[in-house]
């Protein structure tokens, strides 16, 4: 048994120490020799002497073909120009740039300038000595001093004016009912709207406001006037109250209530407008804070 056993380990050793046998082999990198330094800058030169020499001679030959290019160029303009009927003569036409000069007037005629103080030529002694010497300017064509004080009291003339009544006699303008008190039901006194919170707007079954233009369906009031057109009489709830101090309920339930634009007292942008005047705006929180309830009596005062 052990010769056995001795028998076998040299075969494992045998096998284990075999080398193993790579399949490819990569060739050993050569090295390049190092060339001198002095040869390198030998190179070098010769190098920057070969590209100057071909610089030089490539503008040399440029040269030379730009002065060909030139010849044969003017050689061939001579050929062309002595065929007749080749080139058309050009038309000459007025440019749309340059401006038309018109024709320097004598200075005899025409009428004299505007302004006698500014003269186009100065007048010179060897001037007044051909022409003599300078003529006054006529006192009528004078610059009025006093035109922009003429001005302001005309506008102030015309603000005094009392104010046109617009006419209205087109065929769109919406016809006036007068309401007699009679017709005035409860439920139109309950539909007053009270607050700008209230209102309900509605294009199609709404009443336009004078003062606001807002289409509601609130309650607005009715002018007894039978001059009153379209609805110039229609106020509602707040802008009567705020702007003039009423109140919807009184107008509707008055037989004699007249508009504030019949009554000539509306404020209004569009009747402001009319009158020369600005337009007020939200001017009822102004009037409060200086005591006053409504916008008529605070412009009023």
């Amino acid at each position: 048994v052990n010769s056995d056993e001795e028998h076998a380990s040299p075969r494992r050793r045998r096998r284990g120490s075999q080398p193993l046998k790579v399949a490819m082999k990569f060739p050993a990198r050569k090295k390049t020799p190092t060339k001198p330094l002095h040869q390198q800058k030998n190179e070098m030169g010769l190098d920057s002497e070969s590209d100057d020499e071909k610089g030089a001679n490539f503008m040399t030959k440029r040269a030379i073909n730009i002065k060909e290019n030139k010849a044969m160029l003017a050689k061939l303009m001579s050929e062309l120009k002595g065929v007749s009927g080749l080139f058309p003569r050009r038309m000459t036409l007025p440019s749309a740039s340059s401006p038309r000069r018109m024709p320097r007037r004598s200075l005899g005629s025409g009428p004299c300038r505007r302004n006698p103080e500014r003269s186009s030529r100065p007048h010179t002694r060897s001037r007044s000595l051909i022409e003599g010497p300078p003529s006054p300017p006529p006192e009528e064509e004078q610059e009025d001093k006093y035109s922009l004080v003429r001005r302001r009291e005309a506008d102030e003339d015309y603000e005094e004016r009392a104010p046109r009544r617009r006419s209205y006699t087109g065929a769109l303008v919406i016809p006036h009912r007068v309401r007699p008190v009679e017709e005035i039901t409860e439920s139109e006194l309950d539909n007053i709207c009270f607050n700008v919170r209230e209102k309900v707007y509605n294009r199609s079954t709404g009443s336009t406001c004078h003062q606001c233009r807002q289409k509601t369906t609130d309650t607005k009031t009715n002018c007894r006037n039978p001059e009153c057109v379209g609805v110039r009489g229609q106020f509602c709830g707040p802008c009567l109250r705020n702007r003039y101090g009423e109140e919807v309920r009184d107008a509707l339930l008055d037989a004699d209530w007249l508009c504030p634009p019949c009554r000539g007292i509306c404020n209004c942008s569009f009747c402001r407008q009319r009158e020369g005047r600005c337009a007020t705006g939200v001017l009822v929180y102004l009037a409060k804070y200086h005591g006053y309830d409504n916008v008529h009596a605070y412009l009023k005062r």
